[in-house]
């Protein structure tokens, strides 16, 4: 099928060193021929990745440029430059263009306000260290230098930057560095003097205010509330909107009893809330649906001659209805009846008025009225999707067409947010058919400019993307609609579009969708995307070769991902009989500095079980090399087991016994059951030592009083039977019930059969077996073998894998390792 033009175009911009273009814009830049596709490449060498935008060019300057989404790339790809060259030591951009870069980005970001990605404050934040070590940072410089509102622009934007992260330390700390900056400067306004204990100079109260509203948004609200009780304006009635900053981020990050705390040392310094830092937090705890909270806000006296404003009563009428206390609001609705100020009050009255009474024509006569005493915007097609919204909600559907009708019987068209609401209610219905009408009628509407349609076309990708028939260029037109008309593709649509890529493998498509929007989101989101590259990556009916390819991607686009997270995909690539693929996903978490991230004692034993699946000795050394350096890593009793088990499968079972059995041994946390079984496992590829070793490692376990398991048993066996002790073997099944208490079955001779070496010695167990234990050969007979064709052996298909994930076998500081040692000495003694 023909790719679309979803990511390609913003992907070949950048890859052609370009600004992207908008299709149909009118403002169009540059040449209309098409560059050559250069291929994608996951192999980032940068600490840090910047997914893929690391592609210098632009303009020379960007002095009165437009707020564009080309010229914003164009200065954050000079700050790119920067920190790649100082990474490389390589020729530095100017100055001048690294501060135009800088000034313009942040200028930009307080003309349109909206979340900065990690990336971008990581990119201003080098910038910014990289001009204050060149002594540019409010030097009165022009060109290369950055004013004082310059860096008050840095801390608008960080103050208005939205988003649903409670935490963002690399926001706190751009904030705080220019805030500090901006403290040392000359001639400072003496309006805020904090303590000298608080190392701070004078700073304006309007900048104090913003930098409490940054440290309160990013999860620092307690360190907010500290410096707001260190500001000599702490006590006046000026400082209020800091208060209202510190209560909402307390409220944010979940910190109820000190929320309240703070409440009433605020009445007691500062007095009560006015009417608009009222409005504030009702407007915070609102979009988080908090309607307890809010009761007791509203409980709170206002200071005298005050009373909420329009907003805060039609807001706090939307939840208390929206929660289903109507009891509650109607003292509010009676307030809001007298007011006419506020469009929004008309819609909130109107589903007041429906929510008692559905009748058209009684609705129809609340509407007349409201506009004859002159409520803002009564009688338009905003106020009645209001009643179209909550009857579809309600599943009312029918409710929802006489609402319509009543809309057109005043002269009103649906619009796009009828249509919105009304796809929204056939996608929750699974109606495809009608949700494709709808969104074609949708498409006819004018772009709203609240962006009504928004979330509903992301729902509407999201539906198609996770379906069993996605119809693919459907769901590409609807992508493609939202970017052109520069609206947000939102968290689970990426997630459902980067199903759909790795599905098709369309690794550039998902390359594309996510170099700009990834970064953006916070971790829950991050973490359901990643999600879908970890489901797609371990499903074993994905060939190899595509399933690293999409972790190559994975682990560059999500390069927080947690070793337990990790572990999963490294195993994958192992039952994929992979063992290299394996060892560089475990080399890749081996390079990550971060300490979440890195292998733990539980990931390396994890890999040396894979490379025994896979008998892969080169893989077992370069491990077993890394944890050797590895200086945060113990090595466990886990460990060694999993190393027990791979020296024996690459047929080095002396290295199993001599280099970890009984460092295990002399370990201060001893074996786990499993270790035994491990070791007897060497012991019967260990020619000719094992018979002698695995009769020391029985008795080893009877001196700890240790009670032997049928697998242990069945293992012992094995180490004797590979020794070719066929009469000793013999006896030992024959005594197996009156040893253990429990009588061989097919695994046990199916033990016998597969570890005696040389055919001829295998024919002979089978007479011995057909004789003695007829049912159990028949039985093991029908699981079936497989004929080593090098050596003329056979051998039947018997799984003998032991559970290395079992517990230790003594508590801790419980296990003495005397016998072991002694063990130790026996051993070492012939050898004198």
């Amino acid at each position: 099928m023909k790719s679309s033009n979803l990511t390609r175009s913003v992907f070949r911009a950048i890859l052609a060193n370009r600004p992207y273009i908008v299709r149909d814009c009118q403002r169009r830049i540059g040449s209309n021929s098409r560059p050559h596709i250069l291929p994608t490449t996951f192999c980032l060498s940068q600490k840090r990745d910047f997914f893929g935008l690391t592609f210098a060019g632009g303009q020379k300057t960007l002095v009165g440029a437009k707020n564009t989404n080309a010229n914003i790339e164009a200065a954050l790809l000079r700050l790119i430059d920067l920190v790649k060259a100082r990474r490389s030591h390589s020729r530095l951009p100017s100055d001048e263009e690294v501060a135009d870069a800088f000034k313009f980005f942040f200028a930009s970001r307080v003309a349109t306000p909206g979340r900065l990605t990690r990336n971008e404050i990581f990119l201003v934040t080098e910038a910014f260290k990289h001009l204050q070590e060149r002594g540019h940072i409010l030097s009165g410089e022009e060109k290369s230098g950055l004013s004082e509102e310059d860096l008050e622009n840095v801390l608008l934007v960080l103050a208005s930057s939205t988003g649903r992260d409670r935490y963002r330390s690399d926001a706190r700390i751009l904030a705080t560095v220019v805030f500090e900056a901006l403290q040392t400067r000359s001639g400072a306004v003496d309006d805020v003097e904090l303590p000298p204990e608080a190392g701070h100079q004078a700073v304006k109260p309007t900048l104090l205010v913003t930098y409490i509203t940054v440290l309160a948004k990013t999860g620092s609200a307690q360190d907010a509330l500290e410096l707001l009780r260190r500001s000599a304006q702490s006590t006046e009635r000026a400082s209020l909107p800091m208060w209202t900053a510190v209560l909402t981020g307390l409220a944010n990050e979940g910190r109820t009893q000190e929320f309240w705390k703070v409440i009433r040392e605020m009445q007691d310094t500062v007095g009560p809330f006015d009417a608009v830092s009222q409005q504030s937090l009702v407007s915070y705890l609102v979009q988080r649906d908090e309607f307890h909270t809010l009761q007791k806000v509203f409980e709170l006296p206002l200071e005298d001659g005050q009373v909420p404003t329009t907003e805060s009563l039609v807001k706090a009428v939307d939840c208390a209805m929206k929660s289903g206390e109507l009891k509650w609001a109607s003292r509010f609705v009676e307030e809001l009846e007298e007011r006419t100020d506020s469009g929004d009050m008309a819609g909130t009255l109107l589903l007041w008025y429906a929510l008692h009474d559905q009748d058209p024509t009684n609705i129809r006569q609340k509407l007349e009225q409201m506009a004859k005493y002159g409520v803002t915007d009564a009688i338009t097609m905003k106020t009645l999707n209001r009643l179209i919204e909550h009857a579809y909600l309600q599943h009312q559907a029918e409710n929802a067409e006489r609402y319509v009708q009543l809309a057109e019987e005043f002269g009103l068209r649906p619009d796009a947010k009828t249509h919105a609401v009304q796809l929204h209610y056939h996608l929750h219905q699974g109606d495809r058919t009608a949700a494709y009408s709808t969104y074609e009628l949708l498409l006819r509407d004018d772009i709203p400019a609240d962006r009504c349609d928004t979330h509903v076309l992301n729902e509407y990708i999201t539906s198609l993307a996770f379906s069993a028939n996605p119809e693919y260029t459907h769901l590409i037109q609807i992508v493609d609609h939202i970017l052109d008309t520069d609206a947000e593709l939102e968290p689970e649509a990426i997630a459902g579009l980067c199903h759909v890529f790795l599905l098709k493998d369309e690794l550039e498509e998902a390359t594309g969708i996510l170099r700009h929007r990834i970064d953006s989101y916070p971790m829950d989101d991050r973490a359901r995307i990643a999600a879908v590259f970890r489901q797609f990556i371990v499903d074993p009916t994905i060939k190899d070769q595509r399933a690293f390819n999409a972790y190559e991607l994975f682990r560059h686009a999500f390069p927080e991902a947690e070793v337990e997270d990790r572990i999963p995909l490294m195993q994958s690539f192992f039952d994929r009989g992979r063992s290299d693929l394996a060892c560089l996903v475990f080399g890749h978490m081996r390079q990550r500095e971060e300490p979440s991230a890195r292998p733990t004692p539980e990931a390396y034993a994890k890999c040396f079980e894979g490379i025994a699946k896979c008998k892969d000795i080169d893989g077992l050394q370069m491990v077993y090399n890394m944890l050797k350096l590895d200086l945060l890593v113990e090595q466990t009793t886990r460990i060694h087991n999993g190393m027990m088990a791979a020296y024996t499968a690459c047929q080095q079972p002396f290295s199993a016994i001599i280099d970890h059995f009984w460092k295990i041994m002399e370990s201060r946390e001893g074996p786990t059951l499993s270790s035994f079984a491990l070791a007897l496992q060497a012991c019967e590829k260990w020619i000719p030592q094992g018979a002698h070793e695995a009769r020391h490692i029985m008795a080893l376990m009877q001196s700890f009083n240790l009670v032997i398991t049928k697998q242990i048993y069945d293992c012992y066996v094995g180490a004797l039977a590979g020794q070719s002790e066929f009469e000793n073997v013999v006896e030992l099944i024959e005594k197996m019930e009156e040893d253990i208490g429990e009588p061989p079955d097919v695994l046990t001779i199916g033990t016998f059969y597969n570890a005696i070496p040389w055919q001829y010695r295998k024919d002979e167990v089978e007479k011995w077996a057909r004789q003695a234990y007829p049912d159990l050969w028949e039985e093991l007979e029908s699981y079936g073998d497989e004929i080593d064709e090098e050596w003329e052996i056979r051998y039947f298909k018997i799984d003998r894998t032991i559970d290395m994930d079992d517990e230790l076998l003594f508590a801790e500081g419980e296990y003495h390792p005397v016998i072991a040692q002694a063990r130790q000495t026996t051993l070492e003694a012939p050898r004198k």
